[in-house]
């Protein structure tokens, strides 16, 4: 598979570092995409991470919180023990 990029920056950056490290372009390519690949998989396990703290967090203050009617649920929808109403 061949890339084509038309970005003369880019070009002139990968001439820059290709010049500076002695390493061929497809190398500092490939290296470059596997460091983004893993900082993008980084990024991704902390958000995830960070939305599980914030269920845990929620789900903690739900059950901490008074109930607001004490009543069961069967009261409160009014049936009785056979499920059917009241």
């Amino acid at each position: 598979m061949s890339i084509t990029i038309d970005n003369a920056e880019v070009e002139a950056l990968l001439a820059d570092l290709t010049a500076t490290t002695h390493r061929a372009a497809p190398d500092l390519l490939l290296e470059l995409l596997r460091r983004e690949r893993a900082r993008v998989e980084e990024d991704r396990q902390r958000d995830r991470a960070a939305a599980i703290a914030s269920g845990r967090l929620l789900h903690e203050r739900t059950y901490a919180s008074q109930l607001v009617d004490p009543r069961p649920i069967e009261e409160i929808l009014a049936y009785d023990e056979n499920g059917l109403p009241v």
